[in-house]
């Protein structure tokens, strides 16, 4: 039983995400509109199914059947939002819905409620993606619509006494737009909260290999620089990586380097940083790490990625690494740090590549490489400076 029930729970968990989820084609600044509107419907439309027999059973048909009509328009709402015809989903929804809470407030004879219902719609109308004219000429309406209605006259037309029935719906419908009200303010911020995750997630790691970017790598770097903390920087660069792509196609070198990024994430501690800074090449911050530490870390990478190497379509796609170290102790700056690995890493490259050095070459030429390296470097200060 318990099974079955977890087994439900995940079939309706995914067809909720389904139903509710944007599009890809959908730009990222209203992907978060979209989706809260999108919960607004379905959850309408759960509420109104789940009230759905109760007024049948009470003896009202009247409100039953037009409870039928909202089911029907949150249903084509929610079609309609799904297509991006966002202002028509909107319009079909809070009809239907304005159409339910008049009459019903007309045949319980309790005008005053109508405010309650009417908040809930101006909630909807500013949550939705429209324009800011839109929703102040929608709001007037709604305003007008609100007057007009507190002058109805009751359908009770010789007894202005609400029955205990018609009690016991306006106090359920009251309760039901308080429950609504609740479940949209929780959902938007977890939406909300999704969204912010993934948009700083975007912004600081690499979209093909799902490491830190160079500017978020840059930026850790330069947090430990600014502490005054020991740490070790490792440059490593893919060998004849061009020759993957020429040989076997773009989506092949995707391959290896995404299959390089996950055996630099396996191969590091916890504390340890990793981030792609070049088309081929990447950054590992070891913090509190020497060189002694950083050639056992290289090493152990460079013997791993031997053992498994990457494949695609059952195609060995063969790749070596060289790698340049350089320790906190070796520079003024953090920009010499990393010029200085720069320099090591193309010593092993010329000197047969699949090396590493972790010595020498502090009076090397610069290469074109290190310069951009360390104009993302000084980026990076000026961000924390900022």
């Amino acid at each position: 039983m318990r099974s079955l029930f977890f087994s439900i729970r995940r079939k309706c968990t995914k067809l909720w995400r389904q139903c509710t989820e944007a599009p890809d084609s959908l730009p990222a600044e209203r992907r978060r509109s979209f989706e809260i509107m999108a919960e607004i419907y379905l959850m309408a439309l759960c509420l109104q199914l789940a009230v759905a027999p109760l007024l049948y059973l009470v003896g009202r048909p009247l409100l039953g059947g037009l409870n039928l009509l909202c089911l029907a328009g949150y249903a084509l709402a929610l079609v309609l939002h799904r297509r991006l015809f966002v202002a028509t989903a909107l319009t079909i929804k809070l009809s239907t819905f304005l159409v339910f809470v008049i009459v019903g407030v007309a045949v319980a004879a309790d005008q005053t409620s109508l405010i309650y219902y009417l908040l809930l719609a101006e909630v909807e109308l500013m949550l939705a993606d429209l324009r800011r004219r839109t929703k102040v000429l929608a709001t007037a309406c709604l305003i007008t619509l609100s007057l007009g209605v507190l002058h109805l006259p009751s359908l009770h037309a010789t007894d202005t006494r609400l029955s205990t029935i018609d009690t016991w719906l306006s106090d359920l419908g009251l309760g039901l737009v308080f429950v609504m009200l609740c479940a949209v303010i929780l959902r938007m911020l977890a939406i909300t909260d999704h969204h912010e995750h993934r948009y700083r997630r975007d912004a600081m790691y690499d979209s093909l290999t799902r490491v830190l970017n160079r500017r978020a790598i840059f930026e850790r770097a330069s947090v430990h620089w600014g502490a005054q903390r020991d740490f070790a920087v490792v440059l490593v660069d893919a060998d004849r990586f061009k020759e993957i792509n020429d040989n076997h196609g773009h989506s092949a070198g995707d391959a290896v380097l995404r299959h390089l990024a996950g055996l630099l994430r396996g191969s590091l501690r916890s504390e340890d940083s990793v981030g792609r800074v070049g088309g081929e090449e990447f950054l590992m911050l070891l913090p509190g790490a020497g060189k002694g530490e950083g050639i056992v870390a290289a090493t152990r990478i460079r013997e791993w990625l031997a053992s498994h190497p990457c494949r695609l379509d059952g195609i060995e796609l063969s790749v070596t690494l060289s790698m340049g170290i350089a320790t906190s102790d070796e520079g003024l700056h953090l920009r010499d740090l990393i010029e200085l690995a720069d320099r090591r890493l193309y010593a092993a490259k010329s000197a047969g590549r699949d090396q590493v050095v972790a010595e020498g070459y502090s009076d090397a030429a610069t290469s074109n490489n290190a310069q951009r390296l360390a104009q993302g470097v000084e980026r990076a200060l000026e961000t924390d400076e900022a």
